[in-house]
This record gives C-alpha cells, sequence and structure tokens, in this order.
C-alpha cells in the first residue's frame, strides 16, 4: 500500500510499537547519504561525507517468516516460505490493514498492488536451458546463436478489465536444490488510485488473486506442472 503522504518519525515509531505483539522482531531500515565533489577534468575521489539516517522498520515474527515493512509513504505485509495459503495471508492483511489504520488514521491510498514470486524447479544438470520445455514466457533468439546458458526478460501489461497493471518477469535463478536448474516467474499487479474503502480494497485484492492464478498457469507448460502437486493459491 502506498499512499499519497509520507508518515513523519512520530508516527512511524507510534505504529511500530503497534504491531510489536505480532511482529515481535525489529530492524531500523537506514538510509545513506554520499556527498560528491568532482571537478571537471579531475578523477573522483573519496567521498567528503556521508550522512546515515533512519528511514523506516522491519518488523517479523519469531521464525522470520511474516514479514513487514514500515516506510514513510509505504506499507508492506509479506509472507515467506511455507506458504499458508491466500486465506491465512489474506486474514493478515486485514488484521494489520485495521491496526496500522487505527495508529496513524486515514491516509489516501495512491497505489495497492500485490507481487508474487513462483520458482519452478527442474531437475537438470545440464548448462543449457530449454526453457520452452517449461515457460510460455522467455526470450526468442536466432537458432545461430545457440543455446542459452542464462536470460531475463519482463513485460508490461495492461489488466483493462480490473484496471490494473502487470509487470511480468522471468529469468533463470540460482537453484537451492543440487542438480537443479531453477525459473522464476514473477509476478507485480497494482492499480493506481485505488479504492479507499476497506471492502473495496479487499474485493480489488481477491480479483488480483483470482487473475494471478489465470497468468501464472498461462506461463507454464503441461511439463512443469508436471514437476509438482497441482498448484494451489
Amino acid at each position: 500500500m502506498r499512499f499519497a503522504a509520507s508518515l513523519d518519525s512520530t508516527d512511524l515509531d507510534k505504529v511500530s510499537s503497534a504491531f510489536k505483539s505480532f511482529y515481535p522482531r525489529e530492524e531500523l531500515l537506514k538510509g545513506v547519504q554520499f556527498h560528491l565533489n568532482i571537478p571537471q577534468g579531475i578523477d573522483a575521489t573519496p567521498p567528503d561525507h556521508h550522512t546515515i539516517s533512519q528511514i523506516g522498520y522491519r518488523r517479523s515474527s519469531p521464525d522470520l517468516t511474516h514479514i513487514l515493512l514500515l516506510l514513510p509513504p509505504m506499507l508492506v505485509i509479506s509472507q515467506l516460505a511455507p506458504y499458508p495459503g491466500w486465506n491465512e495471508f489474506f486474514g493478515r492483511f486485514r488484521r494489520d490493514w485495521a491496526v496500522w489504520k487505527k495508529s496513524v488514521g486515514y491516509r489516501k491510498i495512491v497505489r495497492t498492488g500485490v507481487r508474487y514470486i513462483n520458482r519452478i524447479d527442474i531437475p537438470s544438470s545440464d548448462h543449457v536451458l530449454y526453457e520452452e520445455q517449461f515457460l510460455n514466457v522467455y526470450p526468442h533468439i536466432p537458432e545461430v546463436l545457440g543455446p542459452m546458458t542464462q536470460y531475463a526478460v519482463q513485460a508490461q501489461l495492461p489488466m483493462l478489465d480490473i484496471g490494473c497493471n502487470l509487470t511480468l518477469n522471468s529469468s533463470v535463478v540460482l537453484s537451492p536444490l543440487l542438480g537443479h536448474r531453477s525459473f522464476v516467474i514473477d509476478q507485480d499487479i497494482a492499480k493506481d488510485n485505488p479504492p479507499q474503502s476497506d471492502e473495496d480494497i479487499y474485493n480489488l485484492l481477491n480479483v488480483i488473486r483470482i487473475r494471478k492464478n489465470r497468468v501464472f498457469e498461462a506461463c507454464i507448460t503441461d511439463r512443469a506442472r508436471e514437476l509438482f502437486e497441482p498448484w494451489q493459491a
């Protein structure tokens, strides 16, 4: 959730304290600014000085799977593996949204977005990629150039029927499993100038969730589906 006006440090401290019981682990997020003076024709020198300032909080559950980011213009709620499913995550969003509003009151929302990152692990010791066997999203290159070993592509597509925009990324990533290659399907679905009421926000998020499922299914092949249990949100 991105807001039109940023919170000041007092409000950030207040809202962070309000989440302490749900996210007991707290980390300060800091920004660093460097100031350089580089006269024309002279090689760069080390920074004259730098400034470190707090920009927000990162709170998490004891097992580090539930993440909350509190930044001056933004509220981010995240879930790391293992994933309990949409219903539990959506329930946590509703709880946290109520806590946030109780702490700082109404703030105009200028962007509501949801990001989903799915990794597909493929048993393989071959350094050559055969992405077209598993994905429907990949770069096309002339055959004369030979097989690919790495790639990353991005596409931006409007979703006019739900008033959102999709940023779709696909790439090869380092697999955490021995003897595997891994692909990523990364979706960022967002709406600018979104609804402001709670019920309309909840409805929008559920619509995005349904659309996300359709996008994911369109991006993979039957060969990929054979690699994992029937996929569910």
